[in-house]
């Protein structure tokens, strides 16, 4: 049969095997791209597609990761419970305080660190905490969640996935209202990554779609696979490549990484300089 994802996109596995990874994040420093399995695994992707498995937490559950400039890797971990600080030599320990269900983090320009706790699919009981570097930890929900999910950040503005409204949220860094901004129907939006353009792309784990929104354009869908066999249930996406012109798309139902050339490169993200505690 003919694949769904239209030629020009240039569809691809780079790694196999993986064991359900939902997050995925890029590392300019050591030119890898690090996952999360299912069962505690942090996966270290090079971009020939060796993999190899760094660090398993027991009882972990790994969804969203994120990196600071100095290479330290954070991880959100539901099973547990807890974001991880994770350093090069595979140390690591718990950062900030016990969240129900952290799902995904991101930093902002200053440093500190946003995490998401999903709460319940079926009421909006979702929150957004806060990190700062020392650990303190502030739940600064302004309003209950539908979901709360992918998080990415512009410099001035948090822009959040609400998985169950469905739809894209946004929010001042400084505070303020938490406003849908991007409403979206009949899918489950899950990823963020913004597009050097100004777009945002926001993967969909059901129906197996990526979409490309940008303020004066509203939502594009760049493709559907209807068939879930190319691009199966994409959770977390991130740019990534020295020019940061390949998207890759990690898939919480499935065993590849797949990436994919999207219409524009990816905006650089946030890896802000701060001291680690870490031996």
């Amino acid at each position: 049969m003919t694949s769904p994802i239209p030629s020009h996109f240039d569809r691809r596995v780079l790694a196999s095997g993986l064991d359900h990874v939902e997050g995925v994040c890029w590392d300019p420093q050591r030119h890898c791209l690090w996952a999360g399995g299912e069962a505690g695994q942090i996966y270290r992707v090079e971009l020939d597609g060796t993999t190899t498995v760094t660090v398993t937490i027991h009882g972990g559950a790994l969804l969203g990761l994120a990196l600071d400039a100095r290479g330290v890797l954070y991880v959100c971990d539901p099973g547990n419970h807890r974001v991880w600080r994770i350093n090069d030599e595979g140390t690591y320990e718990s950062f900030g305080d016990a969240i129900d269900y952290p799902n995904y983090a991101a930093f902002s320009p200053d440093g500190r660190l946003y995490v998401s706790d999903s709460g319940s699919f079926d009421e909006a009981t979702g929150q957004l905490f806060v990190i700062d570097p020392d650990g303190t930890t502030a739940n600064v929900t302004p309003r209950p969640i539908a979901f709360a999910n992918g998080l990415c950040v512009d410099g001035t503005t948090l822009w959040l996935v609400e998985s169950s409204a469905p739809g894209v949220s946004a929010m001042a860094l400084g505070g303020g209202p938490l406003e849908l901004v991007i409403p979206m129907e009949r899918c489950v939006p899950d990823g963020l990554a913004l597009d050097a353009r100004g777009g945002l792309l926001i993967s969909c784990f059901q129906p197996n779609q990526i979409w490309r929104w940008t303020s004066e354009e509203g939502l594009e869908l760049l493709f559907e696979d209807w068939t879930g066999e190319y691009v199966l249930s994409p959770t977390n996406v991130a740019f990534y490549g020295e020019q940061l012109d390949r998207l890759a798309l990690a898939s919480l139902c499935g065993h590849d990484l797949v990436t994919v050339l999207p219409p524009h490169p990816g905006a650089p993200v946030i890896y802000p300089n701060r001291q680690s505690e870490l031996a």
